[in-house]
């Protein structure tokens, strides 16, 4: 029988992790361009994981802190400001829950680990958002409708392998991008997208593209 995720939402838990505040995101070249974005203290952190996965502190994390009830992260988003919001391990349905509840206010939203996400059209509907990072996604085809987020300055994508439709960035105010292909072990895949885009991008001044040249 398959079994239920468990949800993390105590600050306490995270702070005796290696995502203990302030979080630093991997993406090095930001903390000169943008450091506002760069090492945040998060004030919502949620962690969707598997019963059976084994994490550092996991002695007592499922009972201390693990629960299966999806509605404990409602409650963790109304006890908190969530305008920086790290999502780590979520699926595209465990989004797709919390989306509504964070659009109106989130201004920094980082996927650490949510490989399955491979839909972020509700974004559009954030209207606060400042930054996006993503850490380690190999489903995600296709960017957003960035009309609908006026203050949108930074797209930070690392271990991405799969985005090829970004011509939602023509009409952004995307001052900043990283995408970046590599794995753990520095392998790098071939960029599906088309790069001329960004050409065609008024606000951009910075651009990182880490790509294989290679088929």
């Amino acid at each position: 029988m398959k079994s239920k995720p468990i949800f993390i939402t105590e600050k306490e838990w995270f702070e005796n992790t290696a995502l203990k505040n302030p979080v630093t995101t991997l993406d090095h070249t930001l903390k000169q361009f943008f450091p506002d974005f760069y090492r945040v203290s998060y004030d919502t952190k949620l962690l969707a994981t598997k019963a059976e996965v084994k994490t550092p502190f996991s002695n007592e994390y499922r009972e201390r802190f693990g629960t299966t009830n999806l509605l404990a992260l409602d409650a963790a988003i109304a006890d908190s400001d969530a305008r920086y919001i790290l999502l780590n391990g979520f699926n595209q349905n465990q989004f797709s829950h919390i989306a509504p509840l964070i659009k109106d206010t989130a201004e920094i939203l980082y996927f650490f680990k949510c490989p399955r996400i491979s839909d972020l059209s509700i974004l559009s509907q954030f209207p606060k958002l400042k930054c996006a990072h993503i850490y380690w996604n190999n489903s995600l085809e296709s960017l957003w409708d960035m009309t609908g987020n006026p203050h949108l300055k930074v797209l930070s994508f690392q271990m991405i392998s799969k985005l090829r439709h970004i011509e939602a960035l023509k009409d952004s105010t995307v001052e900043y991008i990283c995408f970046d292909s590599s794995d753990n072990s520095g392998n790098k895949k071939k960029a599906l997208f088309d790069a001329s885009v960004f050409t065609q991008m008024s606000h951009l001044k910075h651009l990182s593209l880490v790509y294989s040249e290679r088929p």
